[in-house]
């Protein structure tokens, strides 16, 4: 109940707080540049994506065990022919509703600690069978056997377990009916074998990784899907049709199973790290003195409060991750969004996470709750204090913990709290004296959802809500940070007519408060931009000590059929809406309302597959009001019978007004931009495979251009080794670069932009060696580079003029010179100057992981990690030059071996 208040009392003062809300928005056009709404796309291409109708008539029966199981693959103990053998499953590919090429049997046996599941996969040509050896949890083209199982028995979520022929382990979560979550990993056990029957895959599921009621005899939701990689067969238990927006709902059920009345269930994952780091430091720097040692612990653990209810819990957690973030040079003003890698945020994030985003753009990553704040690189800076410095990269987190599960009365529960330290960063100076700063106040994170299943599962309704809590007193942020910020929401979804028809709708608020100085920052801040001088809705207010705003998101549309889909929705944020302190926000002062409609035509012929067709359209308006662009797109994807496909996309955006153009200036007409994207990938199941993407834009108006291509491509080098190499490459030409705003001396500002040629070189190399089942290796590089260059340097004149040309005054001449790395603008009376903005960067980044689990759940790691960079102001693209000056840049090594012991009980 708790939560439930604190909901509704933020909700309240936001509204309340509504009169004050202030300015901008552009932009969020951006999310239906490629097909339809995200939440109206299916788990294509998922692991269990499983059947359609009659799903009720499937029912399998479970038989308690009375002799010893040896989790073997081999099914060959006397309890496994008592148990009643299922079969009649169903083809979904390549020809739906056809009879399977390939007969598929599966028995259930269970015991008061584990659900056993034995699959007999026949098959005609044993020796074919695809069994490839990777690491755990990593998709191949093989053959697989999914488990699915909704123990919860609400129809919307499930536990998915998967082998393939080799053995190797696939596990996730399904929720929401559609949506699923593969960083979910459980401890249980499986074996597989291959004889002159085909293959039979062997489960062993412990019951505490289950979540489930407290009724003695259970009745669940229950899928076996199976693929034959080399025909691309792919047959379900339960059926479920290709043109039902349907998945968990759709399960069949397993009747029989009866559990104790109360579960023991209790984890303990301590950890141990010892190592050393090698900083890269100047020859001067009294902190660049050699190797720095590395050791910390800490401990992970899982409680069973209840059977559907586990509170999980970190202590000086270790967030280690083998990918680091890509690189890449931001010259927007908009934060880049970075994907959650860290296990303890990953697990449960669907019960946790309440996204405010539709489609597939930019800002499909709006959302109250982006975990990536809680331990971010601190908000400070050593170097704001002295001349030398050291500090962490993140900041500390003492501990957190969440409670998550399912009633069964059908309430969701997802409830988490993080406490983050007060970092200090050591200062140097060269007269010798020593200080300690603080570079990030201490915080405390809380973040809560609550939903309920109603009408089996086809109606939801919940609330959310987000607090931060910073201690400010006696810090330097009292001026810069949020004292507190809340956020609330409210969400609501309908599935009707047959499930045919989908309805969502989500409200949200948000309430900052903190010093003048700091919510000014806030009014200021590139999400809204209040001290546009020509805005009639927004201005800045100086005495202000909180900041409040509302955003709404809705849709409705018939998301099944055959052949036509199609929705209409609306996506809104008022100027004073801001959740950034937890949450993720681009932008504010928008309103955005869609239409979309697809084709879609399963039905395979000669030599297409399945194929389908988009078309979206889209109108984007400021709180003012002011139209700011109108656009529309059309895509289509096809997928050919011998699993080749590709895809095709056109879009063109109306630009009318850019309100951010001048980040702070008076707003700017806008140019027609176009911009297309097409794809080719090839055929997933041959051991050489991979994906080509190009894509272009150009205002034909500015005489601005960008290009680029990304390629994915792997090679199985032998069953248990793939290589993979990604490049990526991008050119530009922009003609209206944001540089710099300034003011002269008689305090008028001005501001500068200028044309951009940019280039820019990444490629991502990975190799998966797997050497058992247990022990892997993983290599991970990424060497990259961009470099940009500036020149035809302009200031607006007529902001509004109708011509490219009469809007922006060319610098030439006498009125702008270089020296050195500054430039000096002279013109009508007033001079001002800027720096050179030419820049080149390049950065290698590499990992090394050794990974033994030696019993499940428990591993001892080995890990190498470097990352070295360099800049400089040349602004020319050299990649011989980029290569050399890699190897010569002084890097950051750090040698570690961890160690990590599962206890469960």
């Amino acid at each position: 109940m708790t939560w439930i208040l604190v909901a509704a009392l933020c909700a309240v003062s936001a509204m309340l707080g509504a009169r004050h809300l202030h300015r901008r928005g552009r932009g969020a056009m951006d999310a239906f540049v490629r097909g339809g709404p995200v939440g109206l796309r299916l788990v294509v291409g998922l692991p269990l994506l499983v059947g359609q109708a009659q799903a009720a008539d499937k029912r399998a029966s479970a038989v308690r065990r009375v002799g010893e199981i040896r989790v073997d693959g081999r099914l060959d103990e006397p309890d496994w022919a008592r148990a009643p053998a299922s079969t009649g499953f169903w083809q979904r590919e390549p020809d739906e509703g056809e009879a399977p090429d390939h007969q598929t049997e599966f028995r259930v046996l269970f015991d008061e600690e584990a659900l056993y599941i034995g699959v007999r996969a026949h098959d005609d040509e044993p020796t074919a069978i695809r069994a490839l050896l990777t690491r755990r949890d990593q998709s191949s083209s093989s053959d697989w056997i999914y488990v699915g199982i909704d123990s919860y028995a609400d129809r919307r979520t499930a536990f998915v377990f998967g082998l393939n022929a080799a053995g190797v382990q696939h596990d996730m979560v399904l929720f929401d009916d559609t949506n699923s979550d593969d960083s979910w990993n459980a401890v249980w056990t499986g074996a597989t074998s291959v004889d002159d029957q085909g293959w039979v895959a062997e489960f062993r599921v412990p019951l505490r990784q289950l979540r489930f009621t407290a009724d003695t005899t259970q009745a669940w939701g229950f899928q076996i899907r199976r693929v034959v990689q080399r025909t691309g067969e792919e047959t379900w238990w339960s059926p479920t049709p290709r043109n039902k927006p349907r998945v968990v709902s759709l399960f069949g059920r397993l009747d029989g199973v009866a559990l104790p009345e109360r579960m023991h269930r209790l984890e303990l994952l301590p950890y141990f790290i010892g190592g050393a780091k090698f900083p890269a430091a100047a020859a001067d720097d009294p902190f660049g003195d050699g190797a720095e040692p590395q050791f910390r612990s800490g401990l992970d653990f899982k409680y069973g409060v209840t059977n559907n209810l586990t509170l999980s819990g970190t202590i000086n957690p270790d967030f280690g991750q083998v990918d680091a973030d890509p690189s890449q040079i931001n010259l927007t003003a908009q934060e880049v969004f970075f994907r959650e890698r860290r296990p303890f945020f990953l697990e449960g994030a669907d019960i946790i996470q309440f996204r405010l985003s539709q489609g597939d753009g930019d800002g499909a990553q709006d959302t109250l709750f982006y975990s990536r704040r809680i331990g971010r690189a601190p908000q400070g800076s050593g170097a704001d204090y002295g001349d030398y410095y050291r500090q962490d990269p993140t900041t500390s987190i003492f501990g957190a913990a969440k409670l998550t599960g399912k009633t069964s009365r059908g309430w969701s529960i997802g409830l988490m709290d993080a406490l983050t330290a007060q970092e200090m960063a050591d200062i140097r100076h060269t007269s010798g004296v020593h200080e300690r700063a603080v570079v990030e106040p201490m915080t405390n994170y809380a973040v809560g959802r609550v939903r309920k299943d109603l009408n089996e599962g086809r109606t939801t309704i919940g609330i959310a809500g987000t607090a931060v809590n910073r201690q400010l007193e006696g810090t330097p942020f009292r001026d810069d940070l949020h004292e507190a910020a809340y956020a609330s929401g409210m969400e609501f979804s309908h599935r009707f007519a047959g499930d045919m028809w989908n309805a969502n709708a989500k409200l949200a608020g948000s309430h900052v408060r903190g010093s003048p100085e700091a919510i000014e920052i806030t009014q200021r801040a590139s999400q809204r931009f209040f001290q546009r001088p020509d805005a009639e809705h927004v201005h800045v207010d100086e005495t202000r000590e909180s900041l409040s705003g509302l955003a709404m998101v809705g849709d409705v549309g018939r998301t099944g059929g055959q052949f036509w889909r199609f929705a209409v929705g609306v996506d809104a944020r008022t100027p004073g809406f801001e959740v950034n302190d937890v949450g993720f926000q681009r932008e504010a002062d928008f309103a955005v309302g869609w239409v979309w409609t697809q084709f879609r035509d399963q039905r395979p012929s000669k030599h297409v597959r399945e194929y389908f067709l988009n078309l979206n359209a889209w109108s984007v308006s400021n709180w003012q009001p002011e139209n700011l662009t109108n656009g529309a797109n059309v895509n289509g994807s096809i997928t050919f019978n011998n699993l080749w496909g590709g895809w095709l996309g056109y879009a063109t955006n109306f630009n009318r007004v850019n309100p951010g153009l001048l980040r702070g200036g008076p707003s700017v007409r806008a140019d027609v931009w176009h911009n297309a994207n097409l794809g080719i990938r090839s055929d997933e199941r041959r051991r050489a495979r991979g994906n080509l993407i190009a894509y272009g834009g150009a205002s034909p108006a500015q005489g601005s251009w960008e290009l680029g291509s990304n390629l994915d491509f792997s090679v199985l080098a032998r069953s248990n080794l793939e290589l993979s190499l990604g490049p990526s490459f991008s050119q530009r030409l922009g003609q209206l670069q944001y540089v710099t705003a300034t003011e002269d001396a008689e305090a008028v500002d001005h501001y500068v932009l200028g044309r951009i040629q940019q280039t820019t070189l990444g490629v991502t190399l990975r190799v998966n060696y797997t050497i058992t089942r247990n022990l892997s290796m993983q290599i991970y590089a990424q060497p990259f580079t961009s470099s940009g260059r500036y020149d035809q340097f302009k200031e607006p004149d007529d902001h509004q003029a109708q011509d490219f040309d009469d809007r922006f005054h060319v610098l030439s001449g006498p009125e702008i010179a270089r020296a050195d790395d500054e430039y000096t603008v002279t013109r009508a009376g007033y001079t001002y100057t800027f720096d050179a903005p030419d820049f080149d960067f390049r950065e290698l980044r590499s990992n090394f992981v050794l990974r033994w689990e030696y019993v499940p759940g428990s591993t001892l790691s080995f890990i190498w990690s470097q990352g070295r960079a360099a800049s400089g102001s040349d602004g020319r693209f050299d990649v011989a030059r980029d290569i050399e000056d890699m190897a010569d840049a002084e890097g950051e090594h750090v040698l570690l071996l961890k160690l990590g012991h599962w206890f469960g009980g």
